[in-house]
């Protein structure tokens, strides 16, 4: 009977402590929104949630009609506007697989964007890996509305295409938020982010009739990296000035280039691999970044009467596109101390960690040092592979 007992008031002491899963939720109960949007609303917070419509997207009900609907609110904060969906939205909105942060280009540029970044950083419930961007010349609203072909979801959409883009193209980047709240905290560090635009017919880009034909009316577009000074949008690269910032910054992984010929025409190269790295020493006392990119590349296409067969042909291929990457990377760097006065690509830190005491000099003033900074550039291009011909056939078919 004691053994007993003992045995029971063991159990009553232990099945408090065991709460289970307090915070269930039931899938059923639950919006899961893949996009955020972010835009001005007067002097309120315009938060837009992309959420699944489960009984379209489910292979199962093989339901019919738009997969996906946005809930939209207005609030003083970010969490507040959030939990104001609820007015609209019957499900509570989950956000732990969101995709895609958007920010409107007008809320970018007034606002800022450390608050909704931090807000959404100390949220337990939210994953900081998904990429952030700006609407382009419109809303978070519109991007997040605009119906895509092949991802039916537009906030996948958004995410594979930005994602296979910045693998295989150099004019685009990745940022999730955690490293974006890293750059933003980071001294003498500016941040870049990607810009997303709708071509197109905006109004037909929210229906399904966007979807229904060969040639979409509306597309969303990334289009150039806009830069920050802290976490205000100041203003945009161009798809050249992009190119130069991702080969500094070390971006590239794969693209494609063309070199112009003597006679006219392009030779096309493919980069197969791209590493830059950055080296400071002291020169008559003052700090000199010199900048060094090397490709390994292969002959894509030549569209123009080249002997691309022989070493001679290769290495001047090689050499015009040394000069045309160590162009294309000053070219970057002189538009922005020019017009931006802000250093994007991290030559401060460069400098901090090979000479912290020079660096903690000039920290407080580092924009206007940035200006007059000694950055010297050089490019080192290798052809491996021409190709399975030695020659172009342009001059026979051509007679």
């Amino acid at each position: 009977m004691g053994k007993c007992l003992r045995a029971a008031l063991t159990l009553m002491i232990i099945l408090p402590l065991l709460s289970g899963c307090w915070d269930r939720q039931e899938l059923n109960q639950l919006g899961i929104t893949l996009g955020l949007g972010v835009d001005r609303d007067g002097d309120l917070i315009k938060v837009s949630a992309q959420v699944v419509v489960p009984n379209v997207v489910s292979k199962s009900q093989g339901g019919k009609g738009v997969p996906v609907t946005q809930y939209e609110a207005s609030a003083h904060t970010l969490l507040e506007a959030i939990k104001k969906l609820s007015e609209t939205s019957p499900r509570a909105i989950f956000m732990s697989h969101i995709r895609v942060l958007v920010f409107g280009e007008e809320f970018a540029r007034k606002n800022g964007i450390y608050d909704t970044i931090e807000a959404l950083i100390r949220e337990p419930s939210v994953r900081p890996d998904y990429y952030v961007m700006v609407a382009r010349k419109t809303t978070a609203s519109s991007i997040l509305n605009s119906l895509t072909a092949l991802e039916n979801i537009p906030a996948e959409k958004l995410f594979n295409t930005l994602d296979l883009s910045s693998k295989s193209w150099a004019p685009t980047t990745t940022v999730t938020s955690d490293k974006l709240m890293q750059y933003i905290l980071t001294p003498s560090m500016s941040p870049v982010i990607t810009g997303v635009e709708i071509i197109g017919n905006t109004e037909i880009g929210e229906k399904m009739s966007n979807i229904e034909s060969i040639k979409p009316p509306a597309l969303l577009h990334f289009n150039g990296l806009g830069i920050f000074k802290k976490d205000m949008l100041i203003g945009w690269l161009n798809e050249d000035d992009s190119k130069g910032y991702n080969y500094i910054r070390d971006n590239v992984k794969t693209t494609v280039g063309p070199t112009k010929c003597e006679n006219g025409g392009y030779v096309t190269l493919k980069t197969l691999r791209s590493s830059t790295k950055h080296s400071v020493k002291m020169v008559r006392g003052e700090p000199q970044i010199t900048v060094k990119t090397e490709l390994i590349s292969t002959v894509g296409s030549v569209d123009c009467n080249v002997q691309i067969g022989s070493m001679e042909a290769i290495r001047k291929v090689e050499q015009q596109s040394e000069e045309r990457l160590i162009k294309l990377m000053k070219g970057t760097v002189d538009l922005v101390r020019s017009k931006y006065h802000v250093d994007i690509f991290g030559f401060g830190q460069d400098i901090y960690h090979k000479y912290p005491k020079f660096y903690k000099k000039e920290e407080k003033n580092w924009d206007k040092y940035f200006q007059n900074l000694d950055i010297k550039y050089e490019a080192s291009v290798k052809i491996r592979r021409i190709g399975t011909l030695d020659d172009s056939f342009q001059k026979k078919a051509k007679e």
